[in-house]
């Protein structure tokens, strides 16, 4: 699964030295992912139902930028940032805000409820008009509410490997789909994270 990243857009780089923010979060008034949380989460608040509620308690999920020349370098490639494992499945976000709240820990931006606010706009990548681009995310939460907590088997906000094209193709014979990803065998995912240097 892909996401656009803070570092996608000048705002978000600006955002990222004025606040301390990694480059590598995504850049929306609602992560998605969020992974500052410390249990990061999954909603369908950017892919709808082609993602997020395919998901189950145990299956792993394997996050990318967008493919761009990222941190300078001339061609164009991924980034892996996360590789997250469903703990819970939330049939709603207000399941899944209750049981943060009993673990003690904040709400990640993401859950849609009451009380929890987007991003502030100056911590964005500011692409939208702040205010319709939370309703739209609601909307989308009425819509498909289902939310997943996850447990992180790698986290790398600040300086993710680079994926390039050949390492796609040598770990899957294609470049598969990133924008709505088909479920994949856990052997050519596992030859994706060694060719990143990445064990779990």
């Amino acid at each position: 699964m892909t996401f656009r990243p803070l570092v996608n857009r000048k705002a978000g780089r600006v955002a990222a030295e004025r606040f301390g923010l990694p480059l590598f979060i995504d850049g929306s008034c609602r992560r998605e992912p969020d992974l500052e949380s410390p249990v990061p989460s999954i909603s369908a608040l950017c892919r709808g139902r082609n993602f997020a509620p395919r998901l189950h308690v145990g299956d792993t999920a394997v996050y990318l930028t967008t493919k761009s020349s990222w941190g300078g370098h001339a061609e164009r490639h991924w980034r892996l940032v996360a590789v997250l494992r469903v703990r819970e499945r939330f049939e709603n976000h207000a399941l899944a805000a209750a049981w943060y709240q009993g673990q003690g820990l904040a709400l990640p931006s993401n859950c849609w409820v009451e009380g929890n606010p987007p991003i502030a706009y100056e911590r964005t990548v500011q692409d939208s008009p702040w205010k319709a681009w939370d309703q739209a995310y609601r909307a989308r939460a009425r819509r498909c509410p289902v939310f997943l907590t996850t447990d992180p088997l790698f986290l790398e906000l600040w300086q993710p490997p680079i994926v390039t094209v050949e390492t796609m193709t040598a770990a899957f014979g294609r470049v598969p789909s990133t924008l709505t990803p088909p479920a994949l065998p856990d052997h050519d995912v596992r030859r994706l994270l060694e060719l990143c240097g990445v064990a779990i």
